[in-house]
């Protein structure tokens, strides 16, 4: 039960994101006991189960804002189809047409990697390869996503008169949380390694 003597809250930081309720907390767990009456599961087990987890929460992070950035566009296509410059209004300039296609593009990409990864999970798997490669993919897509949706808003796009700010700044996190893109690649360059070793064994 908390609050508990044994947790204390060290420092709660600003960050860029706003979307997580309490934030990003420093902890200091110190000669914490869990009365037996309050286990859940096992004891000794917990990391096996927090391993289980891992997977589902890296899509769960992926199918949210990948539902922001979808919002993003749709927000970001509306203003292109109303503002006008250069005597016409900017969907009709190529540069701007173009992002809005290459986001389209990348939102059909992400959707499909995200469906892929859930069909592993469904039989079973623990998934940890494939939320792994899921997690990398879709949330560097969002990013470029995000990025063009302010680009093709302009000086709006960086105002919070829209939420595309918000979905930018969120999904720049969102490249950190459950583990950064670095760490992904370095498990998948480590399994690649491993795999084939043990093709070229003997």
């Amino acid at each position: 039960d908390l609050p508990d003597p044994a947790i204390r809250i060290d420092h709660v930081p600003n960050t860029i994101d706003s979307s997580m309720p309490g934030g990003h907390a420093t902890l200091t767990i110190d000669n914490l006991r869990v009365p037996a009456d309050q286990m859940l599961g096992e004891a000794g087990e917990g990391f096996k189960y927090a391993q289980s987890r891992l997977s589902p929460a890296r899509l769960s992070h992926c199918m949210r804002w990948l539902g922001a950035c979808i919002r993003a566009q749709e927000i970001a296509t509306d203003y292109a189809n109303r503002r006008e410059a250069f005597g016409k209004v900017l969907i009709e300039h190529e540069g701007v047409g173009f992002m809005l296609a290459e986001n389209m593009i990348e939102l059909k990409q992400c959707e499909l990697m995200i469906d892929w990864c859930a069909s592993v999970l469904d039989t079973g798997s623990l998934g940890t390869v494939e939320s792994s490669m899921a997690k990398v993919a879709v949330s560097e897509a969002l990013m470029r996503i995000a990025d063009r949706c302010v680009q093709v808003m302009g000086g709006t796009g960086v105002t919070d008169k829209t939420v595309v700010e918000q979905v930018f700044r969120e999904v720049r996190a969102f490249r950190i949380y459950d583990g950064p893109t670095e760490v992904h690649k370095w498990s998948l360059a480590k399994k690649i390694k491993r795999d084939w070793k043990h093709a070229n064994a003997g």
